[in-house]
């Protein structure tokens, strides 16, 4: 089980925020810009209208165990920012991943279709 190579600073979520796309669902947003690396790599931001602490990192556990699922599917070369909107009370790992990859569909960034 790898980790997933993530994005730590500052400067590299404002410049996918300000030069990427984006595609909106509900409760989450998913901003997205090439890079010139072989790897994609993976910022999740949650906002504090998910609600206190507990919520928000457990919003973010289930944002990262459905991208590490799909982590072979997804399109290298790639910076990907996941935002959590709103706190979904009946969040679940199949409701979050299911919002997941419709979003990734929209914007193109899944490889396969699902077997």
């Amino acid at each position: 089980m790898n980790k997933l190579p993530v994005l730590t600073k500052n400067n590299e979520f404002q410049r996918v925020y300000s030069k990427g796309r984006y595609s909106a669902s509900a409760f989450l947003v998913i901003y997205v810009l090439p890079n010139r690396l072989d790897k994609t790599r993976i910022g999740i931001t949650t906002s504090k209208k998910v609600g206190n602490a507990v919520k928000r990192n457990r919003m973010r556990r289930l944002i990262r165990e459905n991208l590490r699922i799909l982590s072979d599917r997804l399109i290298k070369g790639i910076d990907i920012v996941v935002v959590a909107r709103k706190a979904e009370e009946t969040a679940s790992l199949e409701t979050i991943g299911k919002e997941l990859r419709y979003l990734l569909h929209r914007l193109e960034l899944l490889d396969r279709e699902i077997e």
